[in-house]
């Protein structure tokens, strides 16, 4: 759901419909960290055929981590299409604040990683 979301706001940006601000500059971001850390989330349960895998924390963290550098960090001092923006980072943030509440990140009777 989020994956198509994000798709929308992606075409609607490019048929250069007006979207709030809010939503044309952060929802991408925010739906990035839910996105990416749930693909991996399944990628791992399939790769070692457990269900209940859950993503250790301290992973979610550094992925996260890992995002705001190359895109808010590194991405906006090499490539001129890209800025650095405070906001994204609380965007990267709060999505992956999401994921922990919907996901969760240690339950009894799951495997970490």
């Amino acid at each position: 759901m989020f994956a198509l979301l994000g798709v929308l706001v992606y075409l609607l940006q490019r048929f250069h419909v007006a979207l709030p601000e809010l939503v044309n500059n952060h929802l991408n971001d925010f739906l990035c960290m839910p996105i990416v850390l749930k693909v991996c989330l399944y990628s791992v349960r399939f790769i070692k055929s457990e269900k209940r895998i859950q993503l250790p924390l301290l992973l979610q963290i550094l992925l996260t981590l890992l995002f705001i550098i190359y895109f808010e960090g590194f991405l906006p001092i090499s490539h001129e299409r890209y800025t650095a923006d405070f906001l994204d980072i609380i965007a990267y943030t709060l999505g992956l604040l999401f994921f922990i509440g919907v996901e969760g990140y240690e339950h009894k009777n799951r495997h970490n990683v």
